[in-house]
């Protein structure tokens, strides 16, 4: 038997928590053959820091199932523990609660014992000092945060789910079901984690979280001329743009502009108003039956070629399948 210990924090996604018990409750059942005769593939216990229940961040309470001192666990499953719109100012405080985990977890890890993370729970992983030689994902909109934190560790936030052996990592919230199709393939066979899939009537495993992406420009920063440039290219992304004119909005030298421009969002200003624009054709995908050249047009591209290469790159996918998969208006709206 496997032993799965999932982590409940206070102010985890309770229905992740109770999600990954489900799933391997399922995948008990579907390798029971003959019913009744075998021992379970995996024992899945939730255990909290304190052996107390904890309260979610819906609002919804998480009880555990076990005693943390009395499971010896081969495979750790550390939820969201992070809001992941959460301010820097707010994240010490956030993951203080976790801090009393680090040394199991540590222990944990020297024993062989495999250790995956859940959208923010990286950042508990982070904090114990398991991911210094890994390749981390993380929630596409924590990631930023995340690579201010730990500027050493190296993040793909692109990736749905990273698998370095012992630490896995998975995006999103509800990417702890593409983890735990992958920790069963894992664990038990393909076969098993097939079988799941069609029990649970859900698609393959997704690989990638860059479609789910949105673009939140970085104005936590103290240089007013750079958050005053900000904002002009957010109301003139559309129209032909020249960074020396934008340079000239902050009241800056074109070259003292793209360094201080970098130096407070993180991003490069073509590459800032790139986002804009890619931004600015999403939102039409979703919510218009426009032509894709119309709208290209629209966002300050008259490359139609050019733009469309930027759209896959930024977002994973063309625009036409983007539209196809987040549109929101019907076809007789057209």
């Amino acid at each position: 038997m496997f032993n799965v210990a999932i982590v409940a924090l206070p102010g985890c996604h309770a229905s992740g928590v109770h999600g990954i018990m489900d799933f391997f409750t399922v995948a008990n059942f579907v390798s029971d053959k003959p019913a009744g005769r075998r021992q379970p593939l995996f024992d899945c216990q939730i255990i909290t820091v304190d052996d107390q229940p904890v309260r979610g961040y819906s609002g919804a309470v998480v009880t555990p199932t076990i005693s943390r001192g009395a499971f010896q666990a081969d495979l750790i499953v550390v939820g969201s523990s992070v809001e992941a719109v959460v301010g820097a100012n707010r994240l010490d405080q956030a993951l203080a609660p976790a801090i009393p985990l680090h040394g199991w977890l540590k222990k944990a890890a020297a024993r062989g014992t495999v250790i995956a993370s859940v959208c923010t729970g990286s950042f508990i992983l982070a904090e114990a000092g398991l991911l210094d030689d890994q390749v981390v994902t993380t929630h596409w909109r924590a990631a930023p945060m995340f690579r201010s934190r730990y500027p050493h560790i190296r993040m793909d936030a692109d990736q749905l789910l990273v698998d370095n052996g012992q630490i896995i990592c998975a995006g999103g919230a509800s990417a702890f079901v593409d983890l735990c199709v992958h920790l069963v393939e894992r664990f038990a066979s393909p076969s098993v984690a097939l079988a799941c899939s069609k029990m649970l009537v859900l698609d393959g495993r997704r690989m990638e979280q860059t479609p789910y992406m949105a673009f939140y420009s970085q104005k936590v920063h103290q240089d007013d001329a750079i958050r005053k440039a900000q904002a002009w290219l957010e109301g003139h992304y559309a129209d032909p743009v020249t960074i020396d004119e934008v340079a000239v909005v902050a009241g800056l030298g074109a070259r003292t502009f793209k360094r201080r421009f970098k130096e407070a969002t993180g991003e490069t200003p073509i590459g800032y108003l790139q986002h804009l624009r890619v931004e600015g054709a999403k939102h039409l995908l979703e919510s218009s039956r426009e032509q894709t050249a119309r709208i290209i047009w629209s966002v300050g591209y008259e490359d139609a070629s050019s733009f469309r290469r930027l759209f896959k790159r930024m977002a994973g996918c063309t625009m036409e399948q983007y539209r196809k998969r987040f549109s929101y208006v019907s076809l007789s709206a057209a």
